[in-house]
């Protein structure tokens, strides 16, 4: 069975990423890409799906005689994960992580700390997300003069039409037709290392790796990346602003002034992410687990009933404590760190593509049918990326989503897509894979319909961020000005059009509050394009645009007697996306109309945890019945308007609650059950991350 969503970790060769479970099973793995098919698809189906396990043998005895514990962490700024079982007095620490090389590759290294530990190994190789189980054969290297091969040239390779894998080890597993399992002794001083690599079935495997070269670049890569982290962000002065339907109270952003180079259109090597930085040192404190007796199985699988012992226990509980100002700022900084890390493990080294999740169709329900395919790019994504990497000193990455960005609006800047491929692609489908679904939930999908939805906040966000791009002195190019030109003429004909708002809703499109926002915001980045940088178009049309937006939104998007702004036209109803209308500068983060929205949020919209949901689904405004749970990303957008409109206590307690529900290595997912006290979601989620970035820079 699959683990607690909280319960993985993730890996990341910055191509496309692998989840490892507590339990030290990795439940799924795309290769070559972010949204390739799945060669290991158990997190969404069965262990028959594929899967790698490798986990001491007495974690999986139903009675175990030995105390199991578990402790957990990153390596200091990146992501080789370090898993240290101790077996009674026994114990082995296991090394995961994804080469940062030419390839793709999981090594995994059981090293012997004290006593005598038995692990167990077992591989089940899939492709095409857990359907298709390859011919696999061993090859044994070739014969000496005696007739004798070398075990260390021995390895298992799995071929099914253009895919293959090959695995070698220091301990190889014995084959079945379905997979590949064994034991192993490890001893203190010992160690035993695994490799894993995808490779196309018409090229002969990769070279064998070296464990301790591929190591040390995938640590020394992430933490010069991490080195690069800006600590302090200070803001710019607020620009003055020419919207007579909002008057005094509007302003255009707080955009956060940072030193940059021209950001140029140019793609970066692909495998080089080195910088010359220093590392900077944070580390995060794990506790220890302890696993129960249970007797519900004798397999080798762990079951429900020992599961819940075992591996539940990823999440802090919520508790009011007192905690001096210098602890939670340690902890904030180290929350932005991880959030920074996870940021660039989701940007594709190749492509410049940010994708919103590694994973696709987990619930956001549990057992419902909200399961989405979150392996994808939205342009908001990127847009609020660029934001974040340019204030943070990124500028190679600033510069790779700029130039992705691009080269998707060169599809058809006139027909904007919301989301797109890996490398910049339509993907018109919406599959349904044959797989059981996480803990039932169906559908499991592969491809993602939202490309054919109008999204006016997609439109908005990209061409606010170009806007933002301008003020820090990045110019435009042949490419990058002409494709703004044809979506802002484009926007012009979407002033009051209907859309299904930024959360993608499957019901009735409506005229949302926060989409015309987005275009005003649009328009206005082409007004201040002309009049402050120079650059040519037709200023007087777009500003006589944004002040017609204005004025419809003051008119239907805002109502005077609730004195807040509404989600959809003539509506009464509040969503969580308003609370970017200060983000965007439409108003001040202190605007009464803005504080009256946000105690419409509290009163509507807030869990008693203090979280927020998006929005109530009343009469299934989103197409499906009942209500979903409460947003990680929607909640730290509160906490960061409470912190930005003199609410400072009440954004650090939103804040203290997210970190409280963060899995212990700091990872989120799109939302949290508080009922089954678990996470939902696709996981780790862009959206959450880059909000807690943006929170923890409001403190």
């Amino acid at each position: 069975m699959a683990s607690y969503i909280e319960d993985y970790a993730l890996l990341s060769d910055m191509n496309t990423g692998a989840l490892v479970s507590r339990a030290g099973s990795i439940d799924w793995f795309c290769a070559p890409r972010f949204d390739s098919g799945a060669v290991f698809a158990a997190l969404l189906g069965e262990r028959d799906n594929g899967r790698w396990l490798l986990a001491p043998l007495e974690s999986m005895n139903p009675t175990p005689v030995e105390e199991i514990r578990i402790e957990r962490s990153y390596r200091e700024n990146t992501f080789v994960l370090q898993t240290v079982w101790s077996v009674g007095d026994a114990s082995v620490r296991v090394t995961d992580f994804m080469p940062l090389a030419a390839g793709t590759s999981i090594v995994r290294n059981v090293e012997g700390l004290t006593g005598e530990v038995t692990m167990y190994n077992e591989i089940a190789m899939r492709f095409d997300n857990g359907k298709t189980q390859p011919w696999v054969t061993r090859y044994d290297g070739a014969p000496d003069a005696n007739g004798n091969t070398n075990p260390e040239e021995s390895m298992l390779v799995g071929m099914a039409g253009p895919h293959a894998l090959v695995f070698r080890g220091d301990a190889m597993p014995d084959g079945e037709p379905d997979q590949h399992a064994g034991t192993f002794t490890v001893t203190a001083g010992q160690n035993y290392v695994f490799t894993l690599s995808y490779f196309a079935s018409n090229q002969n495997p990769p070279a064998p790796i070296d464990y301790p070269t591929a190591l040390n670049y995938a640590q020394e890569q992430w933490r010069e990346w991490s080195g690069l982290y800006v600590d302090e962000v200070p803001e710019t002065p607020e620009a003055p602003a020419e919207v007579p339907a909002v008057e005094e109270n509007t302003h255009y952003g707080d955009g956060e002034d940072v030193d940059t180079n021209r950001i140029a259109q140019v793609e970066a090597p692909a495998t080089d992410v080195s910088v010359d930085s220093n590392s900077i040192a944070v580390t995060r404190e794990v506790g220890a687990e302890v696993l129960e007796p249970s007797t519900n199985t004798t397999s080798f699988e762990i079951d429900a009933a020992t599961y819940e012992e075992f591996a539940q226990t990823s999440v802090n509980p919520i508790v009011e404590q007192e905690e001096d100002d210098a602890a939670f700022e340690a902890e904030l900084r180290e929350a932005r760190l991880r959030s920074l890390l996870v940021l660039r493990a989701m940007i594709s080294r190749e492509t410049g593509g940010l994708v919103a999740s590694v994973t696709t169709s987990l619930p956001e329900v549990l057992g419902g049918k909200r399961n989405w395919d979150h392996r994808f790019v939205w342009l908001r994504d990127v847009a609020m990326a660029m934001d974040v990497t340019l204030a943070h000193g990124h500028e190679r990455e600033t510069a790779q989503l700029r130039n992705w960005m691009l080269r998707a609006l060169a599809n058809n800047p006139y027909n904007l897509h919301a989301v797109y491929g890996v490398a910049g692609e339509k993907d018109d489908l919406d599959r349904r894979l044959a797989l059981a679904g996480y803990e039932g939930a169906q559908p499991v999908r592969s491809g993602n319909g939202s490309h054919s939805y109008f999204q006016g906040d997609a439109l908005g966000q990209v061409l606010a961020t170009f806007a933002n791009l301008r003020r820090h002195g990045v110019g435009e190019d042949h490419l990058s000005w002409p494709l703004q030109q044809a979506l802002l003429n484009s926007a012009v004909e979407k002033i009051g059009s209907e859309d299904r708002s930024i959360w993608e809703m499957a019901g009735e499109p409506h005229i949302f509050t926060h989409s015309q926002a987005m275009l005003w915001a649009a328009f206005d980045a082409g007004v201040t394009a002309v009049t402050e940088h120079g650059m040519t178009g037709d200023a007087q049309a777009w500003a006589e645009a944004r002040d017609r937006v204005a004025e419809e939104i003051l008119e239907r998007g805002y109502n005077e007697e609730l004195n807040s702004f509404v989600q959809t036209y003539d509506g009464v109803h509040v969503d969580a996306s308003l609370l970017q209308l200060a983000q965007i500068g439409f108003v001040a983060w202190d605007d009464p109309r803005m504080v009256g929205t946000v105690e419409r949020i509290e009163d509507e919209l807030m869990h008693e945890s203090g979280l927020i949901y998006r929005y109530i689904n009343r009469d299934s405004i989103d197409g499906f019945e009942g209500q979903d749970n409460p947003h990680f990303g929607a909640s730290l957008w509160l906490a960061e308007q409470y912190l930005r409109s003199g609410r400072a206590e009440d954004g650090k307690r939103v804040l203290r609650t997210v970190l409280a529900l963060s899995n212990d290595l700091g990872l989120l997912s799109a939302s949290y059950d508080f009922e089954a006290q678990r996470m939902t979601g696709n996981f780790p989620h862009i959206i959450p991350h880059i909000a807690l970035i943006r929170a923890v820079e409001a403190v």
